[in-house]
């Protein structure tokens, strides 16, 4: 049971947890000249092993963990306000960058280590929400899919470019017309046997792909998902590679780049619209690990029914959610433990008339903060 907190014993005691912070006021004074640092370290005293509380806590990758707290500390990391609107766009990108230098990140950990990618998409949202949404599309959404539905051609051209940021890319499925009846989308892709092309398209603005993350600025490449119509019949969605930028980020022919500009916030991540003129990809631009396409026009799928198709296309989303809860937990741990930190060194008036009683003292900050 939660005990209450005087100056004079300072205790949290969980049922039957040895977890307890203690002081005694015969031992110790305090004051509000102190700095917080003296204060916490006079009045909190955890008679538990850090180090142990720590490993439970993060649960896996402990060593890259302990390294990606070390390496936060970078100028580049440090906060930054009332920058502009490129500013913070390539703050972000510097900052991505700087993680895939120190590799603390790789698509292919969906393979090797999945937990490592949560990893990072924990600590990283401490730094910089919107950095970590760049990566987690550069990773996760187009780069995972890449690696998933991808076949060794695909492979070899992009996973290099995609962990150090060579190649970066973006995941068009969302559709102005169709968010989450992303099944119903109309971007087609329509085989042309006789150039062995497919021809991307969008019919018409509802059908343009929209709020594309990395899309505005800095994406090289596109996983489109579109339509594919092959001798006139519509085999259901699947994922295509279409080239939106060359390597000088020049916008490729027929393809047209809207920048959404200002949000609400996250004005690191550079959202775009995106439009395609018939634009023409090689055939092998389809990422063929389930469904392919043979150069006289043959489709063969490993998957019955288009429907099914899409939830394999999409199969990227689902762990795109842990990326996202993941760093949902990484803030809520760096918010709580500000709480506390500030709870227990903010001195207040107290029996003295002194300032010299922290607010974690009160049942009201014990009730809004220990349950968490």
């Amino acid at each position: 049971q939660a005990q209450r907190l005087s100056p004079s014993n300072l205790f949290v005691c969980e049922n039957t947890q040895d977890i307890s912070i203690r002081a005694s006021s015969s031992q110790v004074k305090l004051s509000n000249t102190m700095a917080p640092e003296e204060i916490r370290d006079k009045l909190m005293t955890p008679n538990f092993p850090v180090d142990k509380m720590t490993a439970l806590l993060d649960h896996d990758n402990l060593q890259m963990r302990a390294d990606f707290r070390k390496f936060i500390s970078e100028p580049v990391m440090v906060p930054r306000y009332n920058i502009s609107l490129e500013e913070e766009r390539e703050l972000a990108l510097r900052r991505l960058q700087r993680i895939c230098d120190n590799k603390f990140i790789s698509v292919l950990d969906f393979w090797n280590n999945p937990l490592r990618v949560f990893a990072a998409h924990e600590l990283a949202a401490i730094i910089d929400p919107a950095m970590t949404t760049k990566m987690t599309v550069q990773f996760n959404l187009f780069g995972g899919t890449v690696l998933k539905l991808g076949t060794d051609r695909h492979h070899k051209e992009l996973l290099e470019g995609i962990d150090n940021l060579n190649d970066i890319g973006c995941f068009g499925l969302t559709e102005l017309g169709y968010g989450n009846n992303a099944v119903e989308m109309e971007t087609t892709a329509t085989y042309d046997k006789e150039a062995k092309e497919f021809i991307v398209n969008t019919p018409h603005p509802l059908a343009q792909k929209y709020w594309i993350t990395n899309g505005a600025v800095h994406a090289k490449h596109v996983v489109v998902m579109a339509q594919l119509i092959v001798d006139g019949k519509n085999e259901g969605i699947h994922a295509i590679l279409v080239r939106m930028r060359d390597n000088d980020l020049k916008t490729m022919p027929g393809v047209t780049i809207e920048d959404m500009g200002y949000k609400m916030g996250l004005n690191g991540v550079d959202n775009a619209k995106l439009s395609f003129e018939n634009v023409r990809v090689p055939r092998e631009a389809l990422l063929n690990k389930w469904s392919d396409v043979t150069e006289d026009g043959t489709f063969t799928s490993e998957i019955d029914g288009g429907r099914q198709r899409f939830l394999t296309v999409a199969d990227q989303l689902l762990s795109g959610r842990i990326c996202i809860a993941s760093m949902s937990l990484g803030g809520a741990k760096a918010s709580l433990s500000i709480a506390v930190r500030y709870a227990a060194t903010r001195l207040t008036v107290g029996p003295t008339g002194k300032s010299d009683t922290p607010i974690l003292v009160y049942q009201l900050q014990q009730r809004a903060l220990m349950p968490l």
